[in-house]
């Protein structure tokens, strides 16, 4: 029984041991063995530090962007509400005329309809543009995530080297391995996030110049549709 409760707390103090030596799910250098670098020794994990620090206030900069753009969104929709209540008065107009035969009065009403058209038109290319944008800066956030926890995964990384360049032997109880198959991780899950924001980026610019091209011709007409935030 002894014996047992003995091997027990062994098991329990080697996995302890093991957590603290960056053996978990995320391997992490203990504080108490970075402390025993010396503050020249400190450089490569200084610049880790500074790029994790660079790629938070990114993070922090894209879900403010992401923030504004969900403004835009809203007005987008008021706009396609205000094209729908336009199309139905202008089939209002056109049955009114319709009954009167009046030439004038149904050529006025053909141009009502056709501004309207053009203005729903305009008005759902908006929509699909602040929709794509929306999407686009979601996903930019989410490329900004994966950069933190690149930037942490390099900082982990940075300071196990750092440990191994003085030749400090509290860096033999870390596997490197571990320390670089999360490096790399964290950069390709970066990289693929990343290529998929700049995808989604060139179709939101080519849905704002589709919308950008129907206000161009609705100002030709004389009836511009409000600009775009």
């Amino acid at each position: 029984m002894r014996n047992n409760a003995i091997a027990l707390a062994l098991a329990v103090a080697a996995c302890a041991g093991s957590r603290s030596a960056g053996q978990g799910d995320a391997p992490r250098i203990a504080d108490a063995d970075l402390g025993r670098l010396a503050q020249e020794q400190m450089q490569p994990v200084d610049d880790a530090r500074r790029y994790l620090a660079s790629a938070r206030d990114e993070l922090a900069r894209a879900r403010l962007r992401l923030e504004q753009t969900k403004q835009e969104d809203g007005l987008a929709r008021a706009d396609q509400q205000s094209a729908d209540a336009d199309q139905q008065r202008a089939a209002a107009g056109a049955r009114l005329a319709e009954q009167s035969r009046e030439p004038a009065q149904l050529e006025q009403a053909r141009q009502l309809q056709e501004k309207a058209q053009m203005a729903k038109r305009a008005a759902d290319a908006r929509l699909d543009w602040a929709q794509k944008l929306v999407t686009s800066r979601q996903t930019a956030v989410q490329a900004a995530e994966r950069q933190v926890q690149l930037g942490d995964a390099k900082l982990e990384q940075s300071k196990l080297r750092a440990l191994q360049v003085v030749g400090i032997p509290a860096a033999g109880k870390y596997d490197p391995a571990r320390f670089q198959a999360q490096a790399d991780g964290a950069q390709q899950a970066f990289d693929a996030e990343l290529a998929k924001a700049r995808e989604q980026d060139n179709q939101t610019v080519a849905a704002q110049r589709r919308y950008e091209d129907l206000q161009r011709m609705m100002q030709a007409r004389g009836s511009a549709v409000p600009t775009g935030g």
